[in-house]
């Protein structure tokens, strides 16, 4: 994912949006990008801070950021291994199939 790509999916990603696959490039993409973590970090900014302005709530963006990464991570690597084991499971059962089958 490049730099352009990667700014037009700032929102989306930001309203978890992007499906697992789209996360997972964006994600690895703005952690290696300083130029896309700093576009990333004034869109959340403006849409996290004006409504924690308006209720006078402290926000540490960065942590708050850096979690939002993480968490999407988890959920990437989590989605692969489900279908990973979903595959296997399926694997196996067609096995047994074929095998008790003859």
């Amino acid at each position: 994912m490049d730099c352009k790509e990667t700014q037009r999916y700032i929102h989306s990603f930001l309203k978890e949006e992007l499906d697992w696959g789209m996360a997972q490039e964006f994600v690895e993409h703005v952690r290696s990008c300083n130029e896309c973590m700093e576009e990333l970090t004034i869109e959340y900014l403006l849409s996290e801070g004006m409504s924690r302005l308006e209720n006078a709530d402290d926000i540490d963006v960065q942590k708050e950021l850096e979690e939002m990464l993480n968490r999407t991570m988890t959920k990437v690597k989590r989605k692969k291994q489900l279908k990973a084991g979903l595959f296997m499971l399926i694997s196996m059962l067609f096995c047994i199939i074929l095998l008790g089958g003859t």
